[in-house]
């Protein structure tokens, strides 16, 4: 994971937040807009600026799609296209933003956040495993993938196509085991921490709010309350 952001996790999870709820509020094109531009700009401020043109790029080729190949399709293909493009416009801000709160803050970080909040163990215990098992469990099944891939058994259309049950097989089977074995040690990293002494805990990771992460919390919250009341 990355750590040189300049934003506080709480203001990315508040980016977060704002991202999951504008997505389901449904969007016009100003509001869209809006929240990429959010989501965007916090991930240039954690320096990830390949994250960050790509998912304009993405942005741009599914909303130029929708404006001037939609209109030029009848029948089935237009539905197909259209479809394609607003659900890539749906999910594009929730990705990102779920991406800037997985990969570019450390666990330490969090947990030292949500202590300042003065949260109960009961809830900064889970939130910390959870946010710590979704990069796990890409790395693990990356790693299955490349086992399969010595075996010559890859991950490719031609595989899934021809023999698809077995593909199901090789990929979820191994992965579902590691994850099992992932849960384990995380519950023991916990215990040998000394997560569950209910007693103030230091951290060598230091958080602190500053005007830019109020920034970013202030926006999240009017970008929200714009699409979910207007």
């Amino acid at each position: 994971m990355a750590s040189g952001s300049l934003l506080d996790p709480r203001s990315k999870l508040a980016v977060f937040i704002a991202a999951c709820f504008s997505a389901f509020s449904g969007m016009t094109h100003p509001q869209e807009f809006a929240l990429l531009t959010l989501c965007v700009a916090a991930v240039l401020l954690c320096r990830e600026w390949r994250r960050a043109f790509f998912t304009c790029l993405a942005f741009a080729l599914m909303f130029l799609s929708d404006l001037f190949l939609v209109p030029r399709l009848s029948g089935i293909p237009q539905n197909i296209v259209m479809l394609l493009c607003h659900f890539c416009r749906f999910i594009l801000p929730l990705l990102t933003s779920f991406y800037l709160i997985t990969h570019t803050s450390r666990i330490g970080e969090y947990i030292s956040a949500f202590t300042r909040m003065h949260l109960p163990n009961e809830v900064i215990i889970p939130l910390a495993v959870m946010l710590r098992f979704v990069p796990t469990i890409q790395e693990e099944w990356q790693t299955v993938n490349q086992a399969l891939r010595l075996r010559g058994m890859a991950l490719t259309w031609k595989n899934v196509l021809r023999r698809p049950l077995q593909m199901m097989e090789y990929m979820l089977v191994p992965f579902l085991l590691q994850c099992s074995v992932i849960v384990d040690e995380m519950s023991a990293a916990v215990m040998a921490r000394g997560f569950d002494r209910n007693m103030p805990r230091s951290s060598y990771a230091e958080v602190r709010m500053k005007p830019l992460d109020w920034c970013a919390v202030m926006l999240s919250a009017a970008l929200m309350t714009w699409n979910l009341c207007f």
